[in-house]
């Protein structure tokens, strides 16, 4: 009797399980998933939109993920893709593994709007570091203005960006080199196939990232791959543009080949090279990161076919997916060349232009003042404009931004919006970020992911009762400055942002002639 008791009990339970999680179950293309409500907002995490890279995957294509036949959870983020631990890490790194091509996926339970805008982040991280999974990019109030939001993953570092030579020999007809990059697209197209399912509309999806994830997006605004698969694009901070890309290869510039920079990791493992891909595919994930050199920086390269040349060419030939585009960057980018330091401190990036040319340009600025000034002009914020200049040459508006707003707390341990902070304004995820938020704080917060989202609904940032944001064109210089007031500003910085694109133009130009 006992045990006919329990087991109606049991049976009673999974009943009543299935009752409350009947909203939670959503049926993809690999099969079921169970997810969780939070704040009346679904959440689907750790969704495989790949399968497995370890093993004979490792340097290859994502391939599509076999379908399971049980339920599978969605209520816990996968795991992280291998990498570092650095000190420039910005999040506690949970478990890694080469299983990790899993996006996430945040979509309002009760909404009255069908097929709903999709916002997919692609995170940053030097193509070294980073995760889709972290809380500052991850939080349901950003969908409650009837968007669905989706952050994913990609293969980091020599997972991700890796010419070896023998992979160039022996690869067939499969893609090499820019896994990475192959790996976001691949989430698109999973995106393409199943995001209906979640009320999401496939035909309206916007990619938004920041950093290297927004240098992912010049790329994906120029591989043919991408076509179709993304109709509006935000690009946070990107460093893509004006910088010669590597070449898989030849070098190009001071940037040595994709080729040789696999070769110069295989010489530091001790391995012999002609042998040396099998032996790297039988070594762990673990044990190829005990191998990295934090100084190898490893990230996308032209090959001739997912990438057919320097991204900021092909953005000067027209040759960019024609969709409206939103681009900036913050006011003192060089926080991140004094986090890294070296060749990339502001110190020696401020030596690349001539004294009396800063002189000019930079008048009353001195020491680190002077350093930081010039680093953000030149490696970040020329490449914006630059970009954006370049977008004349396609149909669809341009909106060009620079954020300048210093949080409360910050407000004097800081010089400026450093590299990064715009991130948690945007996702409305500044109780991640700070100890304490103000009201002001808050109200940039929310406009900042106003504009956003409405950017990514309509492909015109413009919202009822905010700063109207005017396209940007040359003639106008038309930039939208997010600061302590939110202001449209002419023809901003122009005399020192043209001198340093004027600059990068020509270098760029003398690169590709080698």
């Amino acid at each position: 009797m006992r045990n006919i008791l329990t087991f109606l009990g049991f049976s009673i339970l999974l009943f009543s399980c299935s009752i409350l999680d009947s909203d939670l179950k959503v049926k993809v293309d690999s099969g079921w998933l169970l997810g969780s409500e939070e704040s009346g907002v679904l959440s689907f995490k750790g969704i495989p939109f790949a399968a497995s890279t370890e093993g004979v995957n490792r340097w290859r294509p994502p391939q599509r993920k076999q379908p399971w036949k049980e339920i599978r959870s969605a209520q816990d983020y996968g795991d992280y893709c291998p990498q570092i631990k650095r000190d420039t890490l910005w999040f506690e790194l949970g478990k890694t593994s080469e299983d990790c091509l899993t996006l996430n996926v945040w979509t309002p339970k009760n909404s009255s709007v069908s097929k709903l805008p999709v916002m997919v982040w692609i995170h940053g991280g030097g193509y070294l570091q980073g995760s889709g999974n972290i809380p500052r990019v991850n939080n349901p109030e950003f969908v409650k203005q009837d968007v669905v939001l989706i952050t994913i993953n990609y293969r980091l570092n020599v997972f991700g960006f890796f010419a070896h030579p023998s992979l160039l020999q022996k690869s067939g007809n499969e893609m090499v080199g820019n896994y990475g990059l192959l790996d976001t697209i691949a989430a698109l197209e999973w995106i393409q196939r199943n995001i209906h399912l979640f009320n999401g509309n496939p035909n309206n999806v916007t990619v938004f990232g920041e950093s290297a994830g927004a240098s992912l997006i010049s790329y994906l605004m120029v591989t043919p791959r991408s076509k179709g698969l993304f109709h509006k694009a935000i690009s946070q901070s990107a460093a893509v543009g004006l910088a010669p890309d590597t070449h898989i290869n030849k070098q190009v510039g001071f940037n040595i080949s994709g080729v040789d920079i696999a070769k110069k990791f295989v010489k530091g493992t001790g391995l012999e090279l002609d042998r040396s891909l099998d032996q790297l595919r039988q070594l762990s994930s673990d044990e190829i990161i005990e191998q990295l050199d934090p100084r190898t920086v490893f990230g996308p390269m032209i090959d001739g076919t997912l990438i057919p040349d320097h991204a900021g060419l092909l953005f000067a030939q027209g040759k960019q997916h024609d969709v409206p585009f939103l681009i900036g960057g913050n006011s003192w980018e060089a926080s991140l060349g004094r986090q890294i330091g070296g060749g990339f401190s502001p110190k020696f990036i401020s030596k690349l232009v001539p004294k009396k040319d800063k002189d000019i340009l930079y008048p009353g600025l001195n020491g680190e003042e002077l350093e930081d000034q010039v680093f953000g002009d030149l490696v970040l914020l020329s490449t914006g404009r630059y970009m954006a200049n370049q977008m004349e040459y396609v149909d669809s508006k341009t909106y060009h931004y620079h954020f300048s707003y210093v949080a409360s707390e910050k407000v004097n341990q800081q010089p400026g919006a450093a590299h990064s902070d715009d991130i948690a304004f945007v996702m409305k995820t500044l109780g991640v970020e700070l100890n304490n938020v103000s009201e002001k704080d808050k109200q940039i917060s929310n406009s900042m992911h106003n504009y956003w989202v409405q950017f990514a609904k309509t492909g015109d940032p413009n919202v009822p009762g905010q700063t109207h944001w005017t396209a940007y064109n040359q003639d106008n210089g038309s930039v939208l400055e997010i600061g302590d007031t939110i202001v449209l500003r002419n023809d901003f910085l122009n005399e020192r942002i043209n001198y340093h694109i004027n600059r990068g133009a020509d270098f760029l130009q003398s690169m590709t002639k080698q």
